[in-house]
């Protein structure tokens, strides 16, 4: 398949009428207990095993180094466990932990996340893995423990300027923030390192306060020219005014930071869907084999159904405080 089909089609499974239902929806969806939430999201995913996902331009790393292991081990799922990594093809393997800033337009969610991520191996597989332990977010989200949640958030920018600097200020509800400006113009494209970054995005898993007792183990699919290369950027081309993400966790300062000045395009599994991709030869297969007449928008029926459900749970509700007030009232 050319490269040039596949990012239209993954930008034709972002439909936004779909998307602005599900944020519409999702008010009502909170009312649900989780269970519910999930096997409604997993039977959509069994519908639709595939979600469109396009990281906008400029999505930027933030590369830091480990500090405390008995800190990262705890924070990671069961099958998992810590591995050094290189971030660049000429790097020095370290362990690390990483921060993704990054603004998308998938077939479920739109907007700004920040995700921290500890790389690890799956014990089951071998596979290096990006365990996303925790995220920020100024739109709907997912993950196998919470369901289906509100923006923690509302207090988001990232963006570029005229001037080629990039600015990150978020702040989430309980104070937590990261903050920066960096100087985009200093960097230069250089090689990365391919198990990182190709390897790494066939096994994405939620960490322990985000998974339960299930990892939520998905894959992506794309064109491995995506994470070719990268525009690596020194050091002192970053500002952090703030960033107070699990004190200790990591050293001071990152050691290395990178951003990709151009949109990414993937195939998401759905939650409840696993491609269980085991190599980048499995990778170029699954790309070059896909009919994309026959994967269709991820479906927002069954959350059409829980809205209406959770509308009656509302009115319910609503009624029976009423009803309580005025017999307080009679008293």
């Amino acid at each position: 398949m050319k490269n040039s089909n596949f990012i239209k089609e993954v930008e034709r499974l972002v439909n936004p009428i779909d998307v602005g239902t599900i944020h519409f929806i999702q008010y009502f969806n909170k009312f649900l207990p989780v269970s519910i939430q999930k096997k409604m999201v997993e039977s959509s995913g069994l519908k639709t095993p595939y979600m469109g996902f396009v990281v906008e331009p400029y999505s930027y790393f933030l590369c830091y180094e480990l500090n405390d292991f008995k800190k990262a081990k705890a924070l990671l799922p069961k099958g998992f466990e810590l591995i050094k990594t290189k971030i660049f093809e000429d790097d020095e393997p370290k362990y690390y932990g990483i921060f993704g800033c990054f603004n998308a337009h998938t077939s479920g969610f739109w907007g700004l996340r920040v995700e921290c991520y500890i790389i690890a191996k799956n014990t089951n597989t071998g596979l290096m893995s990006w365990i996303i332990v925790d995220y920020d977010t100024n739109t709907i989200t997912y993950d196998p423990k919470n369901g289906l949640s509100d923006p923690n958030a509302n207090d988001a920018v990232f963006t570029t300027d005229y001037n080629g600097e990039l600015h990150l200020d978020m702040v989430n509800k309980d104070g937590r923030r990261l903050i920066f400006t960096s100087d985009i113009k200093k960097g230069s494209m250089t090689p990365l390192d391919p198990r990182l970054w190709i390897e790494g995005n066939l096994s994405v898993a939620y960490g322990r306060h985000k998974s339960a007792n299930d990892p939520g183990l998905f894959s992506l699919t794309f064109n491995p020219l995506e994470f070719k290369q990268g525009l690596r950027l020194p050091l002192d081309s970053l500002e952090i005014q703030q960033n107070n993400w699990f004190p200790g966790l990591f050293k001071d300062q990152p050691s290395e930071i990178l951003t990709f000045p151009y949109a990414q395009h993937f195939l998401s599994d759905s939650p409840g869907h696993s491609s269980q991709l085991q190599s980048e030869e499995e990778l170029v297969k699954t790309l070059n084999s896909i009919d994309f007449s026959q994967v269709k928008a991820f479906s927002t029926e069954g959350f059409k159904k829980s809205f209406l459900l959770g509308g009656i749970l509302a009115l319910f509700t609503n009624l029976t405080l009423t009803l309580l007030l005025l017999h307080k009232k009679r008293k």
